[in-house]
């Protein structure tokens, strides 16, 4: 009976943890959107001082998740650093000659080439500018109260965040074409192109958050170089798949034809599975065993849907669907640990 209590209690607290969560992102994502706190009051049922508590909470959640690491440089600490860093990109001392646009290129791989390339002062200029707008950030941050984090205090973080996320965006689309012309010498067949330029973004985009202006570098060698390093590794982990579908698929047909299958051993194992399947699904909240079927297209003949998809049926957006799906999964990988402890005991 006690077992029966604590169990109960410990699911009514988590759906009230999962209520509270979704409201504090709720909030967060209309405010982010321009909605007064009164609206917000108004929509969520509650008064404006809690509503402002939920913000915050909100806030500071998603500030402390920032990914604000930065390459560090004395010229931050300067008395002008501020002045000089965050100076407008300089003019090139002469104008650049137009890129040819290679042929055969879809219309948005051929717009890359009408974005100007940057010179070598220009590319430091922003790195700087890139680095410095994390440092400061990270700064504000560290200096945070957990418990009662200062309003006028998240608004520059964020507004830090924003500046360095605006000139990321910048270094990467100058630098989106050498992606390009890398992946067409890494490709098979013209099908696997955008697949290739796809996985080489990714790799540009992380270059971009490691890349150490301080060392004197060209950018476009380091960025080259972990491009390569990434499309090599990414064939060799498809070569692995595909010798691993080679392979279990002729023990398969090995097996199939040694022995004849029991149907009943076979529906009994798959009664067994069913059960345990269950058993697991059933730490979810319904919203979330819900969504998770959607997703993997449990107990459905499609594949899955979209976080788009599900979230307009929710009336939700796509990142708190994928935040959902993300809870729902540690939630799962913890109860399948659990069963397999409990199935050794």
């Amino acid at each position: 009976m006690i077992n029966t209590m604590n169990e109960k209690h410990t699911i009514e607290r988590h759906s009230n943890d999962d209520k509270a969560d979704d409201a504090r992102v709720e909030i967060l994502e209309q405010y982010r959107q321009g909605a007064s706190l009164a609206s917000l009051a108004e929509e969520f049922g509650c008064s404006q001082r809690h509503a402002r508590r939920l913000l915050r909470r909100a806030r500071y959640e998603r500030i402390a998740e920032l990914p604000l690491d930065y390459m560090p440089s004395d010229e931050f600490e300067s008395d002008d650093a501020e002045r000089r860093i965050l100076s407008p990109l300089p003019e090139p001392e002469y104008s650049p000659r137009k890129a040819r646009t290679p042929s055969g290129l879809p219309p948005y791989l051929a717009s890359l080439y009408e974005v100007a390339l940057l010179t070598t002062e220009q590319e430091k200029h922003l790195f700087r500018q890139y680095n410095y707008l994390k440092h400061r950030a990270a700064a504000l941050r560290e200096a945070l109260d957990a418990r009662r984090p200062q309003a006028r205090a998240m608004s520059e973080i964020e507004r830090l965040y924003d500046q360095a996320a605006a000139v990321k965006n910048q270094l990467v689309r100058a630098n989106l074409r050498l992606v390009v012309s890398i992946a067409k010498k890494h490709v098979g067949s013209p099908e696997e192109l955008f697949e290739r330029i796809s996985e080489g973004n990714i790799s540009l985009m992380k270059a971009v958050e490691k890349f150490d202006y301080t060392r004197g570098f060209k950018f476009s060698t380091y960025a080259t170089w972990a491009i390569k390093k990434n499309f090599i590794r990414s064939y060799g982990d498809r070569m692995k798949r595909l010798d691993r579908f080679r392979t279990s698929r002729e023990e398969l047909l090995d097996a199939a034809v040694e022995q004849r299958s029991d149907p009943y051993v076979e529906q009994r194992d798959q009664q067994r599975r069913e059960a345990d399947v269950s058993r697991i699904l059933d730490c979810l909240t319904h919203r979330e065993r819900d969504i998770i079927g959607r997703r993997f297209g449990l107990g459905r003949k499609d594949s899955g849907e979209t976080f788009k998809q599900i979230g307009d049926d929710f009336g939700l957006s796509k990142e708190r669907i994928r935040q959902i799906e993300q809870r729902a999964l540690a939630k799962l990988r913890e109860a399948a640990e659990q069963q397999r402890i409990e199935s050794a005991a």
